[in-house]
């Protein structure tokens, strides 16, 4: 018998819709009649005396017709049964308006015309109300026996806002979805309904996964400041859901919302934060006409730079690099933007003065933002020479050319790393950072500075990619030490701050981008399996996925990174943006140093060019011997000689 129900009401839902149409329409009927039968209650007459007076058949030919006329004209009968939303609500108010005039005015010769109006309005509102409670017992029909409805995914909504509540009308139209309960931060709201559904403080969010098999959350809360979503976000990950981003409060409104735009959310969302879209500062119109050099253009900050550099009205903009592929694939984007910018790419390399002579030769340069450097650690550790040459002699001789051409602003783009390095690549760049001081002293008619930040959310190399391959292949994910930590900084956010950065500076200035707090990769590494649908195996969690291995501090990385070689900032204009002034090297004494290292690295000389690096930066602290690394690099195949990897279910010793 059930299942000759379901069957009878699965041919009702796949029938065409004048079928559909024209049975709405016949319980209609039958709903405005049963009101009729309910009149001799109202007049006082037995059911018996009712239907063969005259004035209550004068009734029944009148409004039923007339009635179902209007039902007709308000379009009841194109909304579907299942989607009934807040336009409903609207045609049952026109409607009950309608129907309550309609039997005033069938009354209105036969008694007062008070009375003739409550009859009315009594009729107007049974009939109504019957109407509507046919509809909702039949989409709670449709609803119970649809077989998509069986396999729904239950899902809590966390926000009991206009967005939680219109997203909840919007997954009523698609079955993939079943709300089952709001969470919601406000106490004012806590055991209210919305929609049908209880809204549920946080605290009650364990007992609700466990009662309703909850796996996934939507997050409705569109207008939340980033920081208090990402600490949500971060809570409801850590706690074993899949955290689910809904999109733009107007698309839920508007009806352009499908089930599909909702999405998991990624890294960059749970690291990211407030970003403020720098393009209308009046800073930025320095920029109008102006012709731009960026070194490392194909790169992940550098190909940012210029994407933004291109919407803030400049003239030319170069784009330099020693990687063929990605400056093509650079040039290319920019191109096919069809913006009023003069695209010039450039092949070579900064650490050719005269390619770099004859660049800034052929163009009046404005501005260079300086991006080429050899930046991945373990790499530039087994091949210093080259991270020397590139990263330090490179700088020089890229300031030496913006100097002598007298470009208006030049901006290195630095890290983390270069304070208080423990490895080439961090002194390397700190050399860098030297040599742009001792060029501002040599070239007063140019403005030099740097910017210093952290890591990059999906650059090149960076940790996160390398934790989705190893996700994508099933794990292990490897970790190198269960208290590293790292800071983060989304590209377009360092890249607008760069970009702010170097139209502050006057001259020398040392600027650190505000990466909020460090993020410890373990954290990371366990947020990203979560987030990936997985769970970690360690020893609370035996049949979880993927495991996390401990190999060991690599040569030269550190447990921490700082920002800063003094404890001095001061504020600038802009809330991310600090200024230092750090101590540099005086110019003769760093061209002295720039000789002695390019014969050093010209002869191959590795102990002569350590020696001078040591002897320069005395807070350069190298964790090992480089020269024993070049004789017995580590390979991801061959990690012996720094010890074997430690295996640590969950990540913790």
């Amino acid at each position: 018998m059930r299942h000759t129900g379901a069957r009878l009401i699965s041919r009702i839902v796949e029938a065409p819709r004048l079928v559909k149409q024209g049975l709405q329409f016949f319980f209609d009927a039958l709903a405005l009649f049963s009101v009729a039968c309910a009149l001799p209650w109202i007049s006082g007459l037995s059911f018996g005396d009712m239907m063969r007076h005259p004035d209550h058949q004068i009734f029944l030919a009148i409004y039923l017709p007339i009635s179902l006329c209007i039902l007709w004209w308000l379009d009841f009968y194109q909304m579907v049964i299942r989607r009934l939303d807040e336009s409903y609500v609207n045609r049952a108010i026109a409607a009950f308006g309608a129907l309550s005039v309609l039997a005033a005015l069938v009354y209105l010769d036969r008694t007062s015309g008070i009375k003739a109006l409550a009859i009315g309005l009594v009729i107007g509102g049974m009939s109504i109300g019957v109407i509507t409670l046919g509809r909702l017992l039949a989409r709670g029909i449709l609803e119970l026996a649809d077989p998509k409805a069986a396999g729904a995914e239950p899902i809590l909504i966390y926000g009991a806002g206009q967005a939680g509540s219109a997203l909840v009308e919007a997954l009523k139209s698609d079955r993939s979805y079943r709300p089952v309960a709001f969470v919601d931060d406000d106490p004012s709201l806590h055991r209210l309904k919305v929609g049908g559904l209880t809204i549920w403080p946080l605290r009650d969010l364990e007992r609700l996964k466990e009662r309703y098999g909850i796996k996934q959350i939507a997050l409705a809360l569109p207008s939340l400041a980033r920081a208090r979503r990402r600490e949500i976000m971060e809570r409801l990950v850590d706690d074993g859901f899949e955290v689910l981003s809904v999109p733009a409060f107007g698309d839920l409104l508007s009806g352009r919302f499908e089930v599909s735009d909702l999405s998991k959310i990624n890294m960059d969302e749970l690291l990211g934060r407030d970003v403020i879209d720098l393009t209308e500062s009046r800073a930025h119109r320095w920029f109008d006409g102006r012709t731009v050099l960026i070194t490392g253009a194909g790169g992940t900050i550098g190909s940012e730079l210029a994407r933004q550099l291109m919407t803030l009205g400049v003239a030319r903009l170069i784009l330099f690099d020693a990687a063929e592929p990605q400056l093509y694939a650079i040039h290319q984007e920019l191109a096919d933007l069809n913006l009023p910018v003069e695209l010039i790419p450039v092949l070579g390399s900064v650490t050719d003065p005269v390619r770099l002579e004859t660049v800034f030769a052929e163009r009046r340069i404005d501005a260079v933002f300086h991006a080429a450097a050899y930046k991945h650690v373990p790499l530039v550790e087994t091949n210093a020479l080259a991270g020397v040459r590139n990263n330090l002699l490179g700088t020089e001789c890229l300031a030496e050319a913006a100097g002598k051409a007298k470009v208006n602003r030049f901006t290195l783009i630095s890290t983390d790393k270069a304070v208080r390095p423990t490895n080439v690549m961090g002194a390397s760049k700190r050399l860098a950072e030297l040599a742009v001081g001792a060029a501002q002293e040599r070239h007063k008619s140019t403005i030099f500075s740097l910017v210093r930040f952290g890591n990059v959310l999906g650059s090149s190399g960076s940790v996160i990619p390398r934790f989705e391959e190893q996700i994508q292949r099933g794990g292990p994910v490897t970790v190198t030490h269960p208290e590293i930590t790292r800071f983060f900084m989304t590209i377009p956010e360092a890249a607008q701050l760069v970009i702010t950065a170097g139209l502050q500076a006057n001259g020398g200035e040392v600027f650190v981008l505000d990466m909020g707090k460090p993020v410890k990769i373990l954290d990371l590494a366990r947020r990203m399996i979560a987030l990936s649908g997985a769970q970690v195996k360690d020893r609370a969690h035996p049949d979880g996925e993927i495991e996390i291995h401990f190999t060991g501090l690599r040569p030269g990385e550190k447990l921490y990174e700082e920002l800063l070689i003094g404890a001095d900032t001061v504020e600038t204009p802009h809330p991310k943006i600090f200024v230092a002034h750090e101590n540099h090297m005086r110019a003769q004494e760093m061209a002295d140093l720039v000789h002695d290292l390019t014969q050093a690295v010209e002869a191959s000389d590795l102990e002569t060019a350590m020696r001078l690096i040591e002897d320069a930066l005395p807070d350069y602290t190298p964790s090992h011997d480089v020269t024993d690394v070049m004789e017995h690099p580590r390979t991801p195949r061959d990690a012996s000689a720094f010890g074997p990897p430690r295996i640590v279910p969950g990540g913790r010793d």
